[in-house]
């Protein structure tokens, strides 16, 4: 547990060019904003990335882009998930070679998998690259989770040294905790789950808004009640607008144009976009 990563990570936003090519020039701004707003290590190319609609090529650049902009002075966790375990081998090594500090990786999506096939998944990432491996658990989106189970013998293996978990429920998060007694890494996600989680103990929490407000969500992880009251209500309005639209939206309000999303994700007209901007005044 020697490079455990603590704190608050952000699970960072793809940025684009109006014709929707990667935009490397933000990502860099945007990592130099983070690194400002006290964010101890960012998460590119997962699922608030738009990681599925992003070649390999793209998610390689993505992650080499944050790493370079990084500098030594923020953590980069990439994410490494492909289609095949090919894929994810190619991306792992990838990451390392570009200088990533770890790596995650969701389960496989939309087939159902039983345990067996989840730590053979996670087995064949660990076969490609020395970096600490962390394991996403997100089955309300991906079909798969990361059963208690499954985790033991990954654990047990030394396959994965870290586990974050996105359902937000403190039940899920308590017996990950009570699992790995420090051996490996749990950290929690779901924005209005985030203090909850600082309080259960758990070594980090990976959060999407915080893209847009990182000094509140540093003030979330020290304990600031407020501040997460805060977040609730902007994570509501924002869920409304659209998920990642209404992010980007929020971000380009601070002064970081991400650009538009990539389908199937939308993007919001102009009046939307000034109605939600107006949600997180005075936040930083």
């Amino acid at each position: 547990m020697s490079q455990l990563i603590q704190g608050m990570i952000v699970a960072s936003l793809t940025p684009y060019h109006a014709d929707g090519s990667l935009n490397v020039d933000a990502i860099a701004a945007h990592v130099e904003f983070l690194i400002q707003g006290g964010i101890p290590a960012v998460a590119p190319a997962g699922t608030t990335g738009e990681f599925l609609y992003l070649n390999e090529d793209e998610r390689e650049t993505v992650v080499r882009t944050a790493v370079e902009a990084a500098n030594g002075r923020l953590k980069v966790i990439a994410g490494i998930w492909a289609l095949d375990t090919v894929g994810v081998g190619r991306l792992a090594r990838a990451a390392e070679a570009a200088g990533a500090d770890a790596v995650f990786l969701t389960t496989p999506i939309y087939y159902p998998a039983a345990d067996e096939a989840v730590i053979q998944w996670y087995r064949a990432a660990r076969a490609h690259t020395g970096l600490p491996l962390y394991a996403y658990n997100i089955p309300q989106y991906a079909v798969n989770g990361v059963s208690t189970a499954a985790l033991q013998r990954l654990m047990d293996e030394g396959a994965v040294q870290g586990i974050k978990d996105s359902t937000g429920k403190s039940d899920r998060v308590q017996e990950l905790l009570d699992l790995s007694r420090g051996r490996i890494a749990v950290y929690g996600a779901s924005d209005s789950f985030a203090l909850k989680a600082r309080q259960m103990g758990v070594d980090g929490f990976i959060s999407a808004l915080a893209n847009i407000y990182p000094a509140t969500f540093a003030r979330i992880w020290n304990g600031d009640a407020e501040a997460q009251a805060a977040i609730d209500r902007v994570r509501t309005v924002v869920k409304g607008y659209g998920g990642i639209g209404g992010l980007k939206a929020l971000l380009r309000a601070k002064g970081h144009d991400f650009g538009p999303t990539r389908l199937p994700f939308g993007n919001l007209p102009a009046s939307e976009e000034a109605e939600l901007a107006q949600v997180g005044d005075g936040l930083d």
